[in-house]
């Protein structure tokens, strides 16, 4: 029969309680790969590449001394009822003009420029509502290095050598501070292994790298759903959130498999973002950003045992003026609950 899926600690029957120990206590590692060469492109966003590592519940780790002083001066995120998450990241995100074979790029057309950061994060969650508080700290210019990953990675695909690199933007040290909020709205389930469930969000960036608001969210339907807050592209504050409670598959004692399709639009009001508006504080490269930018997106998750494996198709509007088309790329995820 049709029933609500466990978003709280009952189950949908309402006869009992579901376990949370297993999904307390594991950790999940994820890394993410994007790239527009699954979209058939070479151009814009052209690669994102992120090592991110979530640990488990760390609901006693704030109980007391400079800890506890620490988790209570965050803002949305100290409620002593929730589950408590640390995440670190690493990441690079490369971002090109159209045509690469230039050596002296086309003025009108988005600079060269790299982005490698590490992000911190510390999230705090029941089954229905998870916030994120995170910072990116990293660097933009010839030191992110993303000149000679992307030579290489040509090199390796056996694809035409980018010529304008030397027209990059100029080393600059980046921050962003980021917010951001999921609930888990809908869920419905039918018999005990068809499901479906809403994931909407809201969030912010306020840095010298990137400023904006955003909101979207995602549907999932499939079979054995995992009971956590979905799989997000590269993006601040996003990730491959741990299991809420043991009914999920990866740390489940009756179940160990899920398949899932999902579709999904994120909005943005874009204040700032250097990789069009150019430097912060010496002359560069620049073009005039468009306000507002969308993702639509669609794609497919398994998980096998302890392992999720996903795969999305992007399509996103036009960043800048004068940008000829939308943006194509794919992104894939892999990930492992430990």
């Amino acid at each position: 029969m049709m029933g609500v899926l466990p978003l709280a600690d009952v189950r949908a029957d309402g006869d009992r309680e579901i376990p949370v120990e297993r999904a307390r206590n594991a950790p999940v590692f994820t890394l993410y790969f994007e790239n527009d060469y699954f979209g058939g492109e070479d151009q814009h966003y052209t690669n994102g590449l992120k090592l991110s590592w979530v640990t488990g519940d760390l609901s006693e780790w704030g109980q007391e001394g400079w800890r506890k002083t620490f988790v209570e001066s965050l803002p949305f995120v100290n409620q002593p009822d929730r589950q408590k998450n640390f995440g670190i990241s690493l990441g690079q995100n490369i971002y090109t003009p159209q045509d690469t074979n230039l050596v002296i790029p086309d003025p009108d057309d988005r600079p060269y420029a790299g982005w490698s950061y590490l992000e911190f994060s510390f999230i705090s969650k029941t089954e229905r509502v998870m916030d994120t508080v995170a910072i990116q700290l990293g660097i933009v210019g010839p030191h992110s290095y993303a000149e000679d990953f992307q030579k290489v990675f040509h090199k390796w695909i056996n694809d035409d050598e980018p010529r304008g690199w030397d027209s990059q933007l100029e080393d600059e040290f980046g921050i962003n501070l980021i917010f951001e909020r999921k609930w888990r709205l809908y869920a419905r389930t039918l018999g005990d292994t068809l499901g479906i469930d809403f994931v909407p969000h809201v969030g912010a960036s306020l840095g010298n790298v990137q400023t904006y608001a955003n909101a979207g969210g995602v549907v999932r339907a499939g079979f054995n759903l995992p009971s956590d807050f979905g799989v997000d592209l590269i993006r601040g504050g996003g990730a491959v959130s741990t299991p809420v409670n043991d009914r999920d598959p990866r740390v489940a004692a009756d179940r160990s498999w899920s398949f899932f399709v999902f579709g999904g639009v994120d909005g943005r009001a874009v204040g700032r973002d250097i990789f069009l508006d150019g430097n912060t504080f010496r002359d560069s490269p620049s073009v005039d950003k468009k306000p507002f930018v969308g993702d639509a997106y669609y794609g497919v998750g398994l998980i096998l045992g302890t392992w999720q494996l996903t795969y999305t198709e992007v399509v996103r509007t036009r960043e800048f003026d004068g940008q000829d088309d939308m943006s194509y790329f794919g992104s894939v995820t892999l990930s492992k609950a430990f």
